[in-house]
């Protein structure tokens, strides 16, 4: 079989007396033509249909295939929006409620705190610079002290906040005890009791309900306000 070429040759002959055949001039090469196979649709249709370049085109000039991917994305990004807003308004709540709201337990144990610290009696007795802490934990290396509390409700529907935490000045510590009540319908709660004990000293009462439903100077209100004498 006999071979053309267009380009006119020379042949050389090297020192080993092998004779090589080298053209004069360029070769004519064919022409590159890009792979027009199965694999080059499939990834054509695939670049066709990604969301971004869905994204950049006008809907009108999308394909369906575009129409689905473009209405699946925007879905997608809406869930996370809606998603993300649901959980932040709900940590939000939580910490409202758990923190700073007017019936929640850091609340009240910083208005108790505040009492004990304003009443002469406690400060005879701790002296000043009064701190207030809660619990130790089993953990030595752990600085937090939780406050020892409990929130329950009764049979009547009432709830009840119990709770108790350490004190200490410059003088003695001491523990403070308090129990408030809230009655259905009503927005906040109200003391049964609020003391202070300190060991070896006589228990001070800063809030006992016994008091306030007796009458003035500690005397129990007889039948229709007057004091019958027994």
């Amino acid at each position: 079989m006999s071979v053309q070429l267009s380009t006119p040759v020379r042949s050389i002959t090297s020192r080993s007396g092998i004779r090589a055949i080298r053209p004069s001039g360029p070769l004519n090469h064919a022409p590159h033509r890009p792979f027009s196979g199965i694999g080059a649709n499939s990834q054509k249709h695939r670049m066709a249909i990604t969301p971004k370049i869905a994204s950049s085109r006008r809907w009108r000039e999308l394909s369906k295939g575009q129409k689905i991917v473009r209405t699946a994305s925007t879905g997608v990004n809406f869930a996370t929006i809606v998603v993300g807003a649901v959980l932040t308004g709900a940590v939000l709540a939580m910490l409202y409620t758990e923190v700073f709201a007017p019936n929640s337990i850091p609340n009240w144990f910083n208005n108790i705190h505040n009492r004990i610290k304003a009443d002469p009696r406690c400060a005879k007795l701790l002296g000043e610079k009064i701190k207030a802490y809660g619990e130790a934990t089993s953990n030595r290396w752990s600085r937090n002290r939780p406050i020892a509390s409990s929130i329950r409700k009764d049979k009547h529907g009432i709830k009840h906040l119990i709770m108790h935490f350490n004190v200490e000045g410059t003088v003695d510590k001491g523990v403070v005890k308090a129990h408030l009540t809230k009655r259905p319908g009503e927005p906040n709660y109200e003391y049964k009791y609020l003391f202070l004990d300190v060991p070896g000293k006589t228990r001070v009462y800063l809030e006992n309900e016994r008091d306030r439903d007796s009458g003035e100077g500690g005397k129990k209100k007889g039948l229709f306000g007057v004091q019958w004498g027994w």
